[in-house]
């Protein structure tokens, strides 16, 4: 199958291609203001790159999050309409899943982590055996410091939230902590294709209604209504 994956859960946007788990493409693109400013470009692009079309996809793979309740609107919304333009189906895979996968065969613990704002860190906990990964806690949302406390022992750090919290990291955990480097902590277009690839042979009727959004917390509209 030739999955197209797309990760706009941070303001890094991961566009990839695999064919039957075989990375074809995988470009990430810094995103200035929104996605909605260059997703549909970006794709188009990828798609130029390897002369494809998009009636030449069997399906298609986006993150669901946790992330930027923004960026996976835009995501979802235009995976959906790509799905239901083309007649291919389209599956979604937990963003930190995407960020843990790039990490397989770490000898210790990974934790993908991204900025959540308001001091808080989406993380999960993974552990590593060979070249599978799985997760070993909920989905989290949580201050560094209750995150610490959650990990004691020896972990590697993945993900973009590398950048804000590195230094915070490095004070809290000392040589217990450390860090992956280069493309392996950046959202990947290619990891989300690939889980999405996994999951469609085995969930043959994967479809539109299972792309739900995982936001871990609730948003700023939800929260306002609660306070009305």
């Amino acid at each position: 199958m030739r999955i197209l994956g797309i990760d706009t859960a941070t303001m890094i946007s991961g566009i990839g291609m695999t064919q039957d788990g075989k990375t074809l493409a995988d470009f990430r693109y810094d995103v200035k203001l929104t996605h909605s400013e260059v997703l549909l470009s970006n794709i188009d692009r990828l798609l130029k790159s390897l002369n494809l079309k998009l009636g030449d996809l069997d399906g298609f793979s986006v993150s669901l999050g946790p992330g930027s309740f923004t960026g996976l609107r835009i995501g979802l919304a235009t995976v959906k309409g790509l799905s239901l333009a083309s007649g291919k189906p389209a599956v979604g895979v937990p963003t930190l899943d995407a960020l843990a996968f790039l990490a397989r065969g770490c000898r210790c613990p990974v934790v993908p982590i991204i900025d959540a704002k308001k001091y808080q860190i989406y993380a999960a906990v993974y552990h590593s055996s060979g070249s599978r990964i799985k997760r070993k806690s909920p989905y989290l949302v949580l201050g560094l410091s209750e995150l610490v406390q959650k990990i004691p022992q020896e972990v590697a750090f993945t993900g973009p939230g590398i950048r804000e919290f590195r230094s915070e990291l490095t004070k809290a955990m000392g040589k217990r902590a450390h860090f992956l480097r280069g493309e392996k902590t950046l959202p990947s277009g290619a990891a989300v294709a690939y889980l999405g690839w996994q999951r469609f042979k085995k969930d043959k009727e994967a479809g539109l209604s299972s792309l739900e959004p995982i936001y871990v917390r609730k948003s700023e509209a939800e929260l306002k209504v609660k306070n009305v």
